[in-house]
Parts: C-alpha cells; sequence; structure tokens
C-alpha cells in the first residue's frame, strides 16, 4: 500500500525549490519494467517542462492535477500552439491524457502545483522523450 501523507509532499516541494528544474518526482512503481508507471510529480513556480512528445506506439501519458495550476499546451507539428489552457482543481480541468505523438509543455503557474502522471510501461530512458523538429 502507498500512503501519499502530507509530509511526502512537503518533502517534495522543498526538493522542488532546491533542484534546478524546480521539481521532483515521487515514484509509486517498483520498477521501470512495470507495466503501469506511477508517479507524484511536485513543481515549484517556473517551473517548465519543454515541448516534447512521446514517439513509441505505447507511450500514452495521463496528468491528473492534485493542487495548484499549470498551464498545458497542445503543439502542431509547426510549433503552433494548437491548444493552451491552464489545469487545476479550481480551473475545471483536473485530468489530461496526451496521446502517443502529441507534442506538450508544462509550465507550474502557482507556487506549489502537485500531478499524478500515469503511462504506460516498460519505460525505457532512451525514448523517455523526443524533442519536437522546431527545437
Amino acid at each position: 500500500m502507498h500512503l501519499i501523507e502530507e509530509q511526502i509532499m512537503q518533502r517534495l516541494f522543498t526538493e522542488a525549490a532546491a533542484s534546478e528544474r524546480k521539481r521532483a518526482h515521487y515514484l509509486m512503481h517498483n520498477s521501470h519494467q512495470d507495466k503501469v508507471q506511477r508517479l507524484i510529480i511536485a513543481m515549484v513556480k517556473g517551473s517548465y517542462v519543454d515541448p516534447h512528445y512521446h514517439e513509441l506506439p505505447h507511450q500514452w501519458e495521463m496528468f491528473i492535477v492534485m493542487q495548484g495550476s499549470f498551464e498545458v499546451k497542445l503543439y502542431n507539428p509547426d510549433g503552433s500552439v494548437r491548444h493552451a489552457f491552464t489545469a487545476g482543481p479550481q480551473h475545471g480541468v483536473s485530468v489530461i491524457e496526451f496521446a502517443p505523438g502529441d507534442i506538450h509543455s508544462v509550465e507550474c503557474l502557482s507556487e506549489y502545483a502537485s500531478m499524478m502522471e500515469v503511462k504506460e510501461g516498460p519505460f525505457d530512458v532512451n525514448y523517455a522523450k523526443a524533442p519536437p523538429p522546431w527545437l
């Protein structure tokens, strides 16, 4: 059983604030070979995940926003923004699922924000994410 208690979240936010990328992860799966990869991602304001996509056919991913606010963008192959929105419990969108090949970025807008990421495994670091052609 996994319990994500407040002390775990506070530790993640402390680690995120001290990290160069302004985010920290808590893995809930046991191995990169697990069929379902689950992790909590804590971010602090200014954390930005560059536009990227997942190229393998099983690499969908789902974000479940637990707290705070994120700006999420979905891009066209030419780099233009297809869809942009703010996600978080107070914004009416808390669950986002990307299909393989969806080019997307995420930015933390609030002082602190967290999400659960769920994706199909196994995880292969060589195919973690691919940059779009314009980057």
